[in-house]
């Protein structure tokens, strides 16, 4: 017992350091807030220069509504590893069909955007990304959220995915803004002029190809285009044709002429056109954007003094090492809360309790103030005993805690050890580790000695949380399976809880090395580094199991949080043991907060003192034979 409470001690004078060291921050605190702020804007995935439509909260309820045209829109996170690796394929696909424009828009909304939130959860997206199709005049309506199909992982399977769902509408009897894009079944010519047209071009093709409703897509406005399938015998055989695909132009009096070329999508468009413009060919696809000197673009002196600015807190942040900051802890926080439990419409069941299970772990081990300790346990009762929650209601509670006087909150909602080099990168997956490692770490430390404690308490919280609510649909299976696979289950001390995490951890950074998702200024590896932690690794260069244990406790307890950014008056001069802990750890908890406090003001006093002496009786340095702490 005494050694155990010379340790809290010892924690208790640490934590008295830390807060003397960040206390001239806290004057600062306002004007870093809106200084981080300003720093840290997120952009998504797509910009202007992208061919896709970017939908806002603002715009995208008239676009799609009562429109004249389809759209296909990607909901999506930017954040999300899965997102990342999709976008490439989306823009790419984007500019590909950018002549269907007119016809059905390729948007894309990002649900990472605090503005965009209540469309995503109105719209029911829980996994990202989600593509949902919406029909030319769609109305609003409570069970009008749009239609989801999969895509494909390329943008000719994306393009060929369209299609089908264009020429289901068209079967459906909807669609009818669209070009005639179903195959002429007919053997007798005279049915393609039943519209009215003089003349007709009439693509062959065989029937796995898609190559005719791809050109009349293309060039929808050119009204008289058709295709058929090779195995439309009778027709086939008017023309004396064997080689497909194939292109004819058909006259009302049934004569016709072969048109020889290439058989590729964009051949076939040149050719038509051609045939219909002889002297200008107009294609929406071969406009080519010239390059201009533009003034507007070059940066101006608050922009470069923004980047001097953003470049000194970077290398600040890297000097500092392998620390926590409650920056980064609280917008994991925010997040997780706003933009994926608030987004969910209706929490019931199997979810729900995994919402229970998470804000209980919350509420116990996330580093909060008074007001905040009191944020989480407000929001536990409101979903301890209800059989359904809804999302919105969620986001109301979180939205009235953000507010200024509540002193919930000490940072602004931004990521400062987690930032990346880009906002794609490493920002709420980051912030989301260092939480639950956080988590781990200390629920050891608040539960050590209390007999029947369950070791499993956060991972069980991580693994219920990851699995029902966290976006990226493939982060959340891979992680599933690794849970099974390392047998979260059988984790059996804290000290395991701990390990159990770093390992996974691990074996995330190792599967997303090198990946298209790596931020390449914070390039994924094995923590901690042998710079970090050199006793962490043994002569072989493997883990020292005991060391790395050692060092995480270290790293992520309460000690070695960092306020930069943070108002810590509303962290730590808020405390007042307010939490009744029926056990001996829990009461020494609410004695250290105690105890640390009066420290606290103490030293203050004592450097007083200290300085008075000095100013009456001035300093004469005296000489030491030993050097008592040792050289450093």
């Amino acid at each position: 017992m005494t050694r155990h409470y010379i340790q809290k001690v010892t924690y208790c004078v640490l934590f008295l350091f830390t807060l003397i060291h960040f206390s001239n921050n806290t004057s600062l605190s306002i004007f870093e807030q809106k200084k981080y702020k300003k720093l840290s804007e997120n952009i998504g995935l797509y910009s202007l220069n992208d061919d896709v439509e970017i939908l806002t909260a603002e715009n995208f309820k008239n676009e799609l509504y009562n429109n004249k045209r389809a759209w296909v829109v990607e909901f999506y996170n930017s954040w999300c590893g899965f997102c990342q690796r999709f976008a490439p394929s989306w823009k790419a696909f984007a500019t590909d069909v950018k002549g269907w424009k007119s016809v059905v828009g390729i948007g894309v909304m990002d649900c990472a955007n605090d503005e965009n939130t209540p469309i995503c959860r109105e719209f029911e997206i829980m996994a990202y990304p989600t593509i949902k199709y919406f029909y030319e005049n769609y109305k609003e309506g409570p069970k009008n959220l749009g239609e989801k199909f999969s895509v494909g992982s390329h943008a000719h399977e994306h393009r060929q995915k369209v299609l089908e769902v264009i020429q289901k509408e068209q079967t459906e009897g909807r669609g009818k803004h669209f070009p005639d894009i179903l195959p002429y079944v007919d053997s007798d010519l005279k049915e393609l002029f039943k519209s009215g047209t003089e003349n007709t071009f009439l693509i062959i093709q065989k029937e796995d190809d898609h190559i005719g409703s791809e050109v009349i897509m293309d060039l929808h406005k050119i009204k008289n285009i058709r295709f058929s399938f090779s195995n439309n015998t009778e027709l086939i055989n008017k023309f004396g044709i064997k080689d497909f695909p194939a292109l004819i132009f058909v006259e009302k009096d049934e004569t016709f002429q072969i048109i020889k070329t290439e058989g590729k999508r964009e051949a076939y468009r040149t050719a038509i056109e051609k045939y219909v413009h002889p002297k200008k060919v107009i294609s929406d696809y071969n406009i080519v954007k010239l390059d201009h000197h533009d003034n507007t673009n070059e940066p101006s002196m608050n922009e470069f003094l923004e980047t001097r600015e953003k470049q000194a807190l970077k290398e600040r942040i890297k000097k500092m090492g392998d620390v926590v900051f409650q920056m980064d802890l609280e917008a994991a926080l925010r997040y997780s809360l706003r933009h994926e439990v608030a987004t969910v419409k209706e929490i019931t069941k199997e979810k729900l309790t995994a919402l229970k299970i998470y804000l209980n772990v919350l509420s116990k081990y996330f580093p909060f103030g008074r007001n905040g300790r009191i944020f989480l346990q407000d929001l536990k009762d409101f979903v301890w005993y209800k059989t359904t929650v809804k999302g919105d209601d969620i986001a109301k509670i979180l939205m009235n805690a953000e507010k200024e006087d509540q002193l919930v909150f000490s940072s602004p909602h931004h990521w400062l050890g987690c930032k990346g080099s880009s906002n794609i990168y490493r920002g709420y997956p980051c912030g989301l580790w260092k939480m639950f490692h956080y988590l781990t770490v200390n629920a050891a430390d608040y539960n050590e000695g209390v007999k029947g404690s369950n070791y499993k308490i956060v991972l069980e919280a991580m693994h219920g949380y990851i699995k029902h609510f966290f976006g990226c649909t493939d982060c959340s299976q891979h992680f599933q399976d690794m849970a099974k696979k390392r047998e979260l289950s059988k984790v059996t001390s804290w000290d395991d809880s701990i390990l159990w995490l770093w390992m996974a951890h691990n074996e995330v950074n190792k599967r997303l090395s090198g990946d298209q998702t790596e931020d390449p200024e914070y390039p994924k590896y094995q923590f901690p580094s042998k710079n970090s932690c050199p006793r962490c690794y043994d002569k072989d260069d493997s883990w020292n199991v005991g060391e790395v244990l050692y060092y995480l406790k270290h790293m992520y307890s309460n000690i070695n949080i960092r306020y930069i950014g943070s108002d810590t008056r509303i962290l730590h001069l808020g405390l007042d043991g307010s939490h009744n802990y029926s056990t001996e750890s829990g009461l020494f908890k609410t004695l250290d907060t105690t105890m640390c406090f009066i420290l606290y003001v103490a030293s203050f006093m004592l450097i007083l003192v200290v300085i008075y002496m000095f100013l009456k009786r001035g300093y004469r340095k005296k000489v030491y034979h030993h050097d008592l702490l040792g050289k450093v």
